[in-house]
């Protein structure tokens, strides 16, 4: 397994715009937009490849029949070799890669879960939308330097390699209670024409609400912009996989997902 070139990141370009699930956070480490490494089985021509997202999000792809890069990845996630940094969050194409992922999970050095894709359904959104009505707390358009020292597990420092590339493409809103961020919802990856949605609430202000009302304002922006809202999630996550029902999402697609713990 080798460790890929920055530069030569858009080789791979190609194989993961054709894996059938949501790959944005992959295309952002190709192209910059986030931090991240690559691992290949061939500088030249990969066949097996391995993309790490700064947020801990993975994408295993290719051949799974490739022993010496199989090697070279066991011998990462038992932290042998490449320096490993932090918690993994894998998806694996195609499903080939489950006998492979198997073999971990056995040794105790993976849990399975369940990740689930979902598409945008704007009638629903609309209805539900609608039904909102006033609130006390106004979403406004935070700025990028509060963003980016905003703390907790999905938070935008994570999914972008700076302010001023999260300025150029993204979007953020939020609302603030007693001078703090109390929740914001921001892209935490946009391509083309889709924008997927990252939520942040902090813990004190759980179960007011404040989630919904910065996704919703998101999900505006993307209509206005003629972007798709993208959303995807662990089923396990009961409080997501909610919030996007009420937005307006629908479940598109269940896949294995693998818990690599550092």
């Amino acid at each position: 397994m080798l460790e890929l070139y920055k530069g030569r990141y858009e080789i791979l370009l190609d194989s993961v715009m054709k894996i059938p699930f949501n790959t944005l956070m992959a295309r952002s480490v190709i192209v910059g937009d986030a931090d991240g490494r690559v691992f290949v089985s061939s500088y030249e021509s990969p066949q097996s490849f391995y993309i790490i997202h700064s947020s801990g999000m993975t994408f295993l792809c290719g051949d799974s029949t490739d022993e010496d890069f199989n090697k070279g990845l066991f011998n990462y996630f038992h932290s042998i070799s490449n320096g490993r940094k932090k918690d993994e969050w894998l998806q694996a194409f195609p499903r080939d890669w489950d006998v492979v992922m198997q073999r971990l999970i056995d040794e105790n050095k993976a849990t399975l879960h369940e990740r689930l894709n979902f598409k945008f359904d704007l009638v629903k959104f609309n209805e539900t939308y609608k039904q909102m009505g006033k609130t006390l707390h106004e979403v406004i358009s935070p700025s990028i330097e509060t963003l980016f020292e905003l703390h907790g597990s999905v938070v935008p420092k994570d999914y972008w390699r700076s302010h001023e590339r999260f300025n150029d493409i993204a979007k953020a809103f939020s609302v603030m209670i007693d001078g703090k961020l109390a929740a914001t919802a921001f892209a935490s990856a946009r391509h083309d024409n889709q924008l997927e949605i990252g939520i942040e609430t902090v813990k004190e202000h759980h179960g007011k609400g404040l989630a919904y009302l910065v996704c919703a304002k998101l999900v505006e922006y993307c209509i206005d912009n003629d972007l798709e809202p993208v959303w995807s999630c662990r089923s396990g996550n009961i409080g997501s996989v909610n919030l996007a029902k009420k937005l307006g999402f629908v479940e598109s697609l269940r896949m294995p997902y693998y818990h690599v713990p550092f």
